[in-house]
């Protein structure tokens, strides 16, 4: 368990760290590259700590009972479509490009103004029941936290950099989470059609990767 708490704070380390550097390392390095750079440091230290959290001891907390997996494959549909949704359309306030987003027409805003963080939530509350021991329950709890946490600190984060009637602007058409903006337009039929593409993947992908088969279990 001491690796796995190990490449949490060196992950954690890797997020903090960056931004309060950001500006420094933009400077000399470019916008394109810290970006390139940031992403690929943060896939390679995510896969460590998921290494850690499938060696580390198992310590039960709870029962395994298959109607939780049923609940992660529910979940992870609107997870990745959100995802989906998120490198399609402009999401100002959050991960994701600003340009081209129009505050007349917000699209995703309107529901959320964090789909990749909404859907990263979706995806450790379903991971969170189906994995019943410590490590996993500290893992997808904390990711959860994380990812609720990231909705004030994106925008704190994005609003620096705006003037107070841009920032005005993009309030007053998008919300943090309201169910009502599914029935405004705020998914298209490409976030949807590449959403159920990648749950497809991940479906086919999962077992080889994680190596455990989310459908496999479906049945008992």
């Amino acid at each position: 368990m001491t690796w796995f708490f190990v490449s949490v704070v060196v992950f954690m380390a890797g997020h903090i760290v960056p931004g309060l550097l950001r500006g420094a390392i933009t400077a000399r390095i470019g916008h394109r590259a810290y970006i390139v750079t940031f992403s690929i440091t943060s896939l390679f230290l995510l896969g460590w700590v998921i290494y850690e959290v499938q060696n580390a001891d198992f310590i039960a907390l709870w029962p395994y009972e298959i109607w939780q997996n049923h609940v992660t494959i529910t979940l992870m549909l609107p997870a990745c479509i959100l995802w989906a949704t998120a490198i399609i359309q402009p999401c100002p306030l959050s991960i994701g490009r600003k340009m081209g987003f129009d505050p007349a027409h917000p699209g995703i805003n309107r529901f959320t103004r964090h789909p990749l963080l909404l859907g990263m939530m979706l995806w450790g509350l379903g991971h969170i029941l189906p994995n019943g021991d410590l490590v996993a329950f500290m893992f997808f709890g904390g990711a959860t936290v994380f990812a609720i946490a990231g909705f004030w600190r994106m925008e704190k984060i994005r609003v620096r950099h705006m003037d107070d009637a841009e920032y005005k602007a993009i309030l007053d058409g998008t919300r943090r989470f309201d169910l009502t903006g599914i029935a405004k337009g705020a998914f298209g039929w490409r976030d949807i059609v590449l959403g159920i593409g990648l749950y497809i993947v991940i479906l086919w992908a999962h077992p080889h990767v994680i190596g455990v088969d989310p459908l496999a279990t479906m049945g008992g």
